[in-house]
């Protein structure tokens, strides 16, 4: 039997994870451990070609396109010392698994040997008996035994991804994530959406300790951090400074909620502002490599620009890319901060950021159908928790429907759109409530979501947007049965 993780299995067939979760849950896929076996893979997808790189690859263009990451990645092709290694490491497995056929050919020869002796140890009344289980023993070991030509595609194409790209897993949390290129550990695992424990992420504070439990790793980065003695004999490493040569797994610690994330005070400044609608404009921030924002989709931080003005906005980009920070915001509001952007605050002017807070941040566990309502730059958050939930790939279906007050089509439309289009779990409704009618159109609105969603039960809902609609969006997920501990708002 080979076992696969959840997440290679989902690369190894081009589905998120949470396609083959739901599979799991529903019955159809079985499971052993957390582990899929690779027969009941094949039986799923019998039509997997190896050959078919470009599926795979079409995926993960999707994929990174939908989540919208600007860290530039070095290479995903490993360098000849990691790929030498992991090929090593398949050969290793191959020895392996040569000897443990030999030993079991060695075995079977026993076997029939032991059942000769015990016929003529026996006697007649022995032997009928014998001679049928030597008979169906015969049968076993000729007939190709549930080896098919999808399994060893399968197989095939796990030892190629297993070439080019290593596999962690993190202990306690259980999380997995890939490691490509020559890519740190913490660079990947940020990637991946998770939120590790890091400071510097230059190799000199020593807050992205990890044990290595199993695997080898690799020294990609100086760093001046000096880990003691007792820290080098319990194989403890930086995980900025190293990356993965073969599968890994790794003890360390993870932000479980907004408790765990550090107040921060970082300098940055302005890379661009875009405006994106008559009333909209889009202010990206960026902070400096070695000094980046730790925080969690959804939650806010609090804006001072070198005249003093201060704003407290959400996050409207996702963690897995802190370096460059995303905030909407509606310029027909009231506020010093805002008149300096309106009044065309430059490229390059220095903006410090204090935070993170809040707890609008995305519940991981257990695991259900995502509901997000918002309204008007209400989408900011929601399009942090989108992101992050997209770059997890958990949620078994994603829901997001916007209400917008401006004329034409709400703002970064075509983003939510790119979604909807590059995950088959994921659906999107605009609706349009602009003043004087705007809470009879809400209402009138609700009534269709009623009809697509008469049970929320199961669901998660995140609602943000204006204090009144927050309140009616709560209202009516109570009324299709979500239960108040699964209702998360904002007011924005």
């Amino acid at each position: 039997m080979k076992l696969l993780s959840l997440s290679r299995a989902a690369r190894l067939v081009g589905q998120s994870r949470g396609a083959l979760q739901k599979q799991i849950q529903d019955g159809g896929l079985t499971s052993f451990e957390g582990k899929i076996d690779l027969d009941e893979l094949s039986r799923l997808y019998p039509k997997i070609e190896l050959e078919d790189n470009s599926m795979l690859e079409k995926v993960e263009e999707i994929i990174e396109r939908a989540r919208f990451k600007a860290r530039n990645r070095p290479s995903a092709t490993p360098d000849r010392e990691t790929l030498a290694a992991r090929v090593s490491l398949l050969s290793d497995e191959l020895a392996q698994a040569r000897l443990e056929i030999s030993n079991h050919n060695i075995l079977m020869e026993k076997l029939r040997s032991k059942l000769n002796g015990m016929a003529q140890e026996n006697g007649a009344n022995a032997l009928p008996l014998v001679e049928q289980l030597q008979t169906w023993l015969k049968q076993q070991l000729v007939q190709p035994h549930s080896v098919t030509e999808e399994q060893r595609r399968l197989l095939a194409r796990d030892m190629v991804l297993r070439v080019m790209a290593a596999q962690v897993h993190l202990n306690p949390s259980g999380h997995e994530f890939l490691v490509e290129g020559n890519n740190t550990l913490l660079e990947s695992g940020l990637s991946a959406g998770f939120a590790l424990n890091y400071g510097c992420s230059n190799g000199n504070c020593g807050k992205c300790k990890a044990r290595l439990l199993s695997g080898e790793v690799k020294k990609v980065r100086q760093h001046d951090y000096v880990l003691t003695e007792a820290e080098k004999a319990q194989q403890t490493i930086l995980m900025c400074s190293h990356t993965a040569l073969t599968d890994l797994v790794l003890e360390t610690s993870e932000a479980g909620d907004s408790t765990d994330i550090p107040q921060q005070s970082i300098p940055g400044w302005v890379k661009k502002q875009q405006p994106v609608s008559e009333t909209i404009t889009v202010l990206n921030v960026r902070t400096p490599r070695t000094q980046r924002l730790r925080f969690l989709a959804g939650q806010r931080v609090n804006l001072t620009n070198e005249y003093g003005h201060r704003m407290e906005l959400p996050v409207a980009s996702c963690p897995c890319d802190e370096l460059n920070l995303q905030f909407h915001i509606n310029l027909n509001e009231q506020n010093d901060f805002i008149d300096d952007l309106v009044r065309g605050l430059k490229t390059g002017s220095g903006i410090m950021i204090d935070g993170p807070g809040g707890e609008f941040i995305l519940q991981e566990e257990p695991p259900h159908p995502l509901l997000f309502l918002a309204m008007d730059t209400g989408f900011a958050p929601v399009k942090s928790l989108i992101e992050h939930a997209l770059t997890l790939d958990v949620a078994e279906a994603v829901h997001l429907y916007r209400f917008y007050s401006e004329e034409g089509i709400p703002y970064l439309d075509n983003l939510c759109r790119s979604w909807q289009d590059a995950f088959d779990h994921f659906t999107y409704h605009a609706f349009p409530c602009a003043p004087p009618q705007q809470n009879k159109l809400i209402s009138m609105f609700f009534t269709k979501l009623a009809a697509d969603h008469p049970d929320l039960s199961q669901y998660q809902a995140y609602i943000a947007g204006p204090a009144s609609f927050v309140e009616a969006a709560a209202t009516f997920c109570r009324a299709q049965s979500l239960s108040d501990e699964l209702i998360h708002t904002e007011c924005v």
